[in-house]
C-alpha cells in the first residue's frame, strides 16, 4: 500500500483508532473496539454521573466525592467521556454537561442512562457466549443460570429484574407517541395489553381514547408494581389488573395487543398464546402484535443485533412478515396486514375467524 493510501485510512479511522491495516480490516477492529465505548457509556450510567453535574462546570475531586469515586480512576474515565463528546472538558479535571451528557440525567425526558442499564451485567455474559450459541443452538442465559430471565429477576436477582423493567419502561414511553398515533382505538370497547408490564403504554393509550376500556395482564410480580394511575389514580375507573400467564388463557377483550412479547419465545409457545386468544375472543376480535420485523438480508444492523439478543437471553427470535402470518394461521387467526409506526416497531395485525 502506498503512503497516500494509508493517509486516506488513517483521516477515516473510527476516532483516532490505530490503522492496523487497508480498510477492510479497519473496519473489523473499529467493530470489536466498539465494546469498550460501549463499555465507558455503561459505566457512566452506572455511576450516575450525570446527575451529579449540575449546571455549572465541576472538578473530578468534587465528582469523585459526590458519588463514591476514586478520583484519578474517575479523571480517566472523564477523559474518555469527554473523548467522545460526552461531557467537555474546559482544562485537565474541569468538565461541563454536553447535550450528549444531560440527556444522560435522571429527569431527562429519555431516561437513556435506564435503557443503558437494561443488560447489566448479565448482558455483558450473555454476549461473550455468543460463539456457545451459534454453535448449539441454545439460549445462552438458560444455560448459565438454568432458568429464564424473568424466573431469574423474580427468584434469584430483584435488582437486576428492577433495572431491566426500568430500561425496559424508558424505552417504551419514548416511542408512545408514534405507536399511540398509529394505534386506531377509536371505535374499541376494550383492549387487553398482554405481557403489559408496568401499563405504560396502556396509560398512554387510555389517556389518547377516553372511551376505551383496558386491562393490564402480566404475571403477578409485575402487576403489583403496576403504575399507580392504573390502579389507584386518574384512569383507575377504566382499568383493570389482572394476573395471569398468557401460555394458559388470557381474558375476554376486543383487542389483544401484544408489545414486544412473541419476539422473545419460540414458535410453539408464541402459537399456544395466540390459540387461547382465537379461544376467547368474539369472531372479528383483533390482534396486534408490536414488533420488530427483520429482513434477509436484514435492512440494518440493529434488526439483526436485536435477533442474537434474543437468541441470547430469552431463545427468541426476531420475525419477517410472512413468519409472523404462518404463527397467526396456526393458532387460528387471520393476517390481515402490516403498519408502519415510524419507529423500529410495526403494527401486524390479524383477526379472529367465524
Amino acid at each position: 500500500m502506498c503512503d497516500a493510501d494509508w493517509k486516506t485510512v488513517r483521516a477515516t479511522a473510527f476516532d483516532g483508532a490505530p490503522v492496523l491495516g487497508p480498510p477492510a480490516v479497519q473496519k473489523v477492529m473499529e467493530l470489536a473496539w466498539g465494546m469498550w465505548a460501549s463499555g465507558v457509556i455503561q459505566a457512566a450510567a452506572k455511576l450516575r454521573i450525570a446527575d451529579s453535574v449540575g449546571d455549572e462546570p465541576v472538578r473530578v475531586d468534587r465528582l469523585a466525592e459526590a458519588i463514591g469515586a476514586d478520583p484519578s480512576a474517575l479523571s480517566r474515565l472523564m477523559r474518555a467521556l469527554s473523548a467522545y463528546g460526552v461531557y467537555r472538558q474546559l482544562e485537565p479535571g474541569l468538565y461541563e454537561h454536553t447535550e450528549a451528557s444531560r440527556a444522560m440525567r435522571s429527569d431527562a425526558p429519555v431516561r437513556v442512562g435506564d435503557v443503558m442499564l437494561t443488560g447489566s451485567y448479565w448482558g455483558w455474559q450473555m454476549w461473550a457466549k455468543l460463539d456457545e450459541s451459534v454453535r448449539t443452538g441454545e439460549c445462552a442465559f438458560r444455560a448459565t443460570y438454568g432458568k429464564d430471565l424473568f424466573s431469574y429477576f423474580a427468584e434469584d436477582d430483584n435488582e437486576a429484574g428492577a433495572a431491566t423493567l426500568r430500561g425496559y419502561a424508558a424505552q417504551s414511553v419514548a416511542l408512545h407517541p408514534a405507536l399511540v398515533g398509529a394505534l386506531d382505538l377509536s371505535r374499541v370497547g376494550t383492549v387487553v395489553d398482554v405481557g403489559g408490564g408496568h401499563g405504560s403504554l396502556l396509560r398512554a393509550l387510555l389517556e389518547a381514547n377516553p372511551a376505551l376500556r383496558g386491562i393490564l395482564f402480566d404475571r403477578a410480580h409485575t402487576i403489583e408494581h403496576a403504575d399507580p394511575v392504573l390502579s389507584t389514580g386518574a384512569l383507575a375507573d377504566r382499568c383493570e389488573l389482572e394476573a395471569g400467564d398468557c401460555l394458559v388463557t388470557v381474558p375476554k377483550a376486543d383487542v389483544y395487543l401484544f408489545r414486544q412479547v412473541l419476539h422473545m419465545w419460540e414458535d410453539d409457545m408464541c402459537v399456544q398464546a395466540l390459540s387461547n386468544v382465537a379461544k376467547v375472543a368474539e369472531p372479528g376480535g383483533r390482534v396486534i402484535l408490536l414488533e420488530q420485523l427483520i429482513s434477509d438480508p436484514p435492512a440494518n444492523p440493529w434488526d439483526a443485533l436485536m435477533d442474537l439478543h434474543m437468541l441470547l437471553v430469552m431463545d427468541g427470535r426476531e420475525r419477517t412478515t410472512y413468519e409472523y402470518a404462518e404463527l397467526f394461521e396456526r393458532a387460528g387467526l387471520r393476517y390481515r396486514g402490516t403498519t408502519e409506526t415510524g419507529t423500529p416497531l410495526r403494527l401486524i395485525e390479524a383477526t379472529v375467524g367465524e
